[in-house]
């Protein structure tokens, strides 16, 4: 059996739309390779005009005629969607999962002994600088494999996991963004009460916490390493690192990622 459309997706909220785009602009498919379906018509007819997918007449079309279908609905809503399919995936179709802390097994016990992917996509791709942990499961091809690494290279980096660790995955570059927006911005009001204007703290803020993201990918030494080439004897960066040591910065952020990835176990769970 040949699908109509090679990409489906069931949810077209702000990473669906992301995700869409970014293998459209990459070249990995058309607009016209992509069938769509959501609760709103509205938000797919925006998408048609603009990315040129194909809005679906619900989610049944899109597990009917795409070859990989993508699900992109809230964790809390998958349930309802199973529950509304009356096509199943078939074992020549592969099924990607972003939703957050669903495993495997629920997947499979509610689509069946199928290809299935579980992923962990964050917000950056929607600027195309995500960072993607992907488990596939034990009926995927290799075939299938690149293709989904292919989907989600379109709009960043992607890492092969064991599911067992796609807690940890969450915790870091799922939750992640939040954390460096916390530290960014509180960097940026020490910018402030020493005097900057706010636009450009944070334009320092930012720029500096990418570049050093960057400099750590570029050159691949240890966070140590490079923090020690900024520290001065009896400078001014062993003073604030002095600060941030006393206040338990470093302890404060190996427990924020303790606890979201107790709280990924724990949604992963529940049924």
């Amino acid at each position: 059996m040949q699908n109509t459309y090679r990409f489906g997706f069931i949810g077209a909220g702000a990473m669906a739309s992301a995700i869409a785009g970014g293998m459209i602009k990459q070249g990995l498919c058309s607009g016209s390779e992509i069938i769509m379906s959501d609760c709103s018509a509205e938000k797919l007819e925006e998408l048609h005009q603009s990315l040129g997918i194909q809005p679906a007449s619900d989610n049944n079309q899109v597990v009917a005629e795409a070859q990989y279908i993508i699900v992109a609905v809230k964790p809390q809503h998958f349930g309802a969607v199973c529950s509304q399919l009356t096509v199943k995936p078939q074992p020549h179709q592969a099924v990607i999962s972003i939703m957050a802390g669903v495993t495997m097994d629920t997947l499979t016990e509610q689509l069946g002994d199928i290809a299935i992917f579980r992923v962990m996509p964050n917000t950056p791709a929607k600027i195309g600088w995500g960072m993607t942990g992907i488990t596939a499961g034990s009926h995927t091809t290799e075939e299938q494999k690149q293709v989904a690494a292919d989907i989600f290279n379109s709009v960043g980096q992607t890492i092969f996991v064991e599911e067992t660790y796609m807690d940890a995955v969450c915790a870091v570059s799922g939750s992640g963004p939040a954390y460096m927006y916390q530290i960014l911005e509180a960097m940026a009001d020490g910018a402030v009460l020493a005097g900057l204007p706010r636009a450009t703290a944070y334009q320092l803020a930012a720029q500096t916490m990418a570049g050093s993201a960057m400099m750590l990918l570029e050159t691949g030494e240890h966070p140590g390493v490079l923090k020690d080439q900024v520290t001065s004897p009896a400078g001014t960066t062993i003073c604030g690192l002095r600060v941030m040591e006393e206040r338990g910065v470093r302890s404060a952020m190996i427990e924020a990622v303790q606890q979201a990835y107790i709280r990924s176990k724990e949604l992963g769970e529940k049924k």
